[in-house]
């Protein structure tokens, strides 16, 4: 499924202005200070044959910049930040936004606590980015294979950091909102790695144009030229990325948890995705939060005292994580 990278000149500085002009437009960063990702650090390598947790108890290890495939390439790493309590302890899989380009799984805000302080494993995920001025940048698919091979790290490896790999959320915030939504209705990411449909029990992608990409990069203007960068230029290639393209019913989607703020090509979308989801027979959350910005649905997760994201957000995972 991959698609051919198209051949592009060496970088140049006029590559890296346009990079931040479009970012910075278009409504697509991670909200919660962006960047490359650093390089490699230490990367945790558990023993093999580790004893689950016992029940009730926690083992306290966290672990940062593990590789989660066997090239080591110094994005596809994640983050593991343990639960304070209650192992095996249900997992969220983070996935960060910045328009595909930017962004690091470091930048957590109260995410960081939050989550822990609850009783759940959060997991958060680098993925490979694109370089428009790169001689081959990435591009679509590569940030949403890296994903798949993120949760495929976690189905094998995260009860040895007290997490129930039977128990396991999907949560990304624009660009890894797009990300997340294609991870969890296309089959073929997945079942490249051996899983189907049940290595998922929820996801939640949180504010992105992204459910419809041929529509994104058909818009006029900034964000349109964004996609166009990542996605290619194939109108083929559009609708085979965009996540809409693979609802079917029967095929496994795990109940969704939807955002609804913006202008109205984005809420839009996010109407179309959620009517599409419900005739395929997915159960799907809508939260309207019209006065929130794109920033504020990734910042005020877990922050002290937001009472409108972070309580409707914990109680739809609650309602999938807990059996």
């Amino acid at each position: 499924m991959r698609h051919t990278a198209i051949r592009r000149r060496p970088a140049a500085r006029g590559a890296a202005v346009a990079l931040a002009w479009l970012l910075a437009t278009a409504g697509c960063g991670g909200g919660g200070g962006g960047g490359r990702a650093a390089g490699p650090g230490a990367v945790d390598r558990p023993a093999t044959g580790a004893p689950r947790p016992v029940p009730g108890t926690c083992p306290g290890r966290g672990a940062r910049d593990v590789a989660y495939t066997a090239d080591e390439h110094p994005l596809r790493r994640l983050d593991v930040y343990p639960p304070t309590r209650g192992c095996p302890a249900p997992v969220v899989v983070w996935v960060h936004g910045g328009g595909w380009m930017v962004g690091d799984k470091a930048n957590l805000g109260d995410k960081r606590r939050w989550f822990p302080d609850r009783g759940y494993v959060l997991v958060s995920v680098n993925y490979r980015l694109t370089d428009p001025g790169a001689a081959e940048p990435i591009r679509w698919p590569t940030h949403n294979e890296d994903v798949a091979a993120a949760l495929a790290w976690v189905h094998r490896q995260i009860s040895r950091h007290g997490g129930d790999p039977q128990r396991v959320a999907l949560v990304g915030h624009s660009a890894g909102a797009g990300i997340a939504a294609a991870v969890a209705v296309d089959p073929r990411l997945l079942g490249a790695h051996g899983l189907g449909p049940e290595a998922l029990d929820c996801v939640a992608p949180l504010d992105t144009e992204g459910f419809d990409v041929a529509a994104a990069a058909r818009r006029p203007g900034r964000l349109g030229a964004l996609y166009r960068v990542v996605f290619g230029t194939d109108p083929d290639a559009w609708r085979e990325a965009s996540p809409i393209t693979h609802v079917r019913a029967g095929t496994g989607i795990p109940d969704t948890f939807l955002v609804r703020r913006g202008g109205p090509p984005r809420t839009g979308q996010v109407d179309r995705y959620a009517a599409a989801l419900r005739a395929a027979g997915v159960a799907v959350t809508v939260l309207d939060l019209p006065h929130f910005s794109h920033a504020d649905v990734n910042r005020r997760i877990g922050e002290p005292g937001e009472a409108e994201l972070t309580p409707a957000l914990n109680r739809f995972l609650r309602s999938c994580l807990t059996r």
